[in-house]
């Protein structure tokens, strides 16, 4: 077992692989008498055209969704809720764009119910029955986000700016993409993507992580796995222009808002690092535009707005940045966004007292199983390795490098999406 040492902040990562592939990493906190873990699949929604060998294939939207339902049913009789129910655990599991993980949170019988874990998601019981009878569920979860006005919003501004991005598409699928999904669908993307070397288990919490590699060995040596087929996925080529660059909606909302957006080709920052880029981006859209800006500030004493935040995103050769606002004058407050962008100030004192802000809740998260958990699991699919050294980076963050990437944002195509109340329209 090799040891992950986080730099600055005394913390250890135990990293085992077994010899079928499956990666393990556990983080353990004896201060907490729970456990975390998650055992995921690198396989998302936006995963629906891969290729084995000479077969390309395709899959519908929300397959990956679809597999984690029904990935649940042990047998016509029985489901894995039975099981960890049983065994005093809870038991779930989420399906992003990147990556399926099912998750279990303990305080007892770790062996059990780890064991368990690998079972039910290592059984490929699929039928026919499981997949008509889970079609309607799903359904009605997919038409529950299309009346979120939330979920709406989020995927219509993706579709606004994205023209090929298999991120425009809703994680669960539509209506249409869940009811054509099949039998063959599931069982290809199953024996393809549902191999351990093309997926890794995090636990965290008051553990042993020499309990849990010997766990996972023996139980993974009991299972026949065929040999892993190299799948390549294949990503659309996104233009860099955006679809529409004005767009407004009336949707089931009490307050109107703006999502403002910029579309930024990730290869203008091929200098730095992809996560030194998401680091800073974090500290300058955060002393720029977050609710303790001076921005927010001023905007809030003029009335303009009740609430201001942004994000970023990387999406495949991309990064979405987006600025929200809730506003009861949105031209208004488009056009002092626009304004803003066109003269992006960064002072040295503010850059330096976020950078200290981020180091200090880096440190303080750590004694948060779940976070700790995200976290690697979040590396791995973004960078393909755990960062050990972030707070490292942290402390290294240059003002001037800071400067040179804000100074290319404003740079990019941009797009404004607006939400306002329906009872206003009517």
């Amino acid at each position: 077992m090799k040891k992950i040492d986080i730099i600055g902040i005394d913390e250890t990562v135990y990293y085992h692989k077994t010899k079928e592939g499956l990666d393990i990493y556990v983080w353990k906190n004896n201060k907490i008498n729970s456990k975390y873990m998650t055992l995921s699949v690198k396989y998302g929604s936006v995963d629906t055209d891969f290729k084995v060998g000479n077969k390309t294939y395709h899959v519908p939207n929300g397959t990956a969704h679809f597999l984690e339902h029904i990935k649940f049913n042990i047998d016509k009789d029985k489901t894995a809720h039975d099981v960890f129910q049983a065994q005093k655990a809870d038991a779930n599991a989420f399906t992003t764009f990147l990556y399926t993980s099912y998750v279990v949170f303990v305080s007892e019988n770790i062996s059990k119910n780890l064991n368990s874990l690998l079972d039910f998601v290592y059984n490929p019981y699929f039928t026919k029955q499981t997949i008509s009878k889970e079609k309607p569920i799903i359904i009605e979860e997919s038409n529950m986000g299309s009346d979120d006005p939330y979920i709406y919003s989020y995927f219509s501004q993706l579709q606004q700016v994205f023209s090929k991005s298999h991120y425009r598409n809703r994680i669960t699928g539509l209506q249409k993409d869940i009811n054509s999904i099949n039998l063959d669908d599931i069982k290809i993307v199953y024996d393809t993507f549902y191999h351990p070397q093309n997926m890794f288990l995090v636990v965290t919490g008051d553990v042993n992580p020499y309990e849990i590699a010997k766990i996972c060995d023996e139980n993974l040596s009991t299972k026949s796995f065929s040999e892993y087929k190299n799948q390549i996925k294949i990503v659309p080529k996104e233009d860099k222009k955006i679809i529409e660059t004005y767009k407004e909606e009336y949707l089931n909302v009490v307050n109107p808002s703006i999502k403002y957006a910029i579309k930024i080709p990730l290869n203008i920052y091929k200098k730095y690092p992809k996560e030194e880029i998401g680091i800073y981006l974090n500290v300058i859209l955060d002393s720029i535009f977050s609710s303790t800006s001076n921005f927010c500030e001023e905007l809030k004493n003029e009335g303009l707005i009740t609430s201001i935040y942004s994000d970023y995103s990387f999406i495949d050769d991309y990064i979405l940045i987006t600025i929200n606002a809730d506003t009861d004058y949105p031209q208004e407050v488009i056009e002092r966004i626009k304004d803003k962008l066109n003269n992006l100030e960064l002072k040295k004192e503010d850059f330096l007292r976020k950078k200290k802000a981020y180091i200090a809740r880096f440190i303080l998260n750590y004694d948060n199983i779940q976070f700790v958990n995200d976290l690697i699991s979040n590396e791995i699919i973004e960078y393909n390795k755990l960062l050990n050294n972030k707070k490292s980076i942290y402390e290294q963050l240059s003002y001037n490098n800071a400067l040179n990437i804000m100074s290319s944002i404003n740079n990019n195509p941009h797009s404004v999406y607006v939400i306002k109340p329906q009872k206003k329209q009517n």
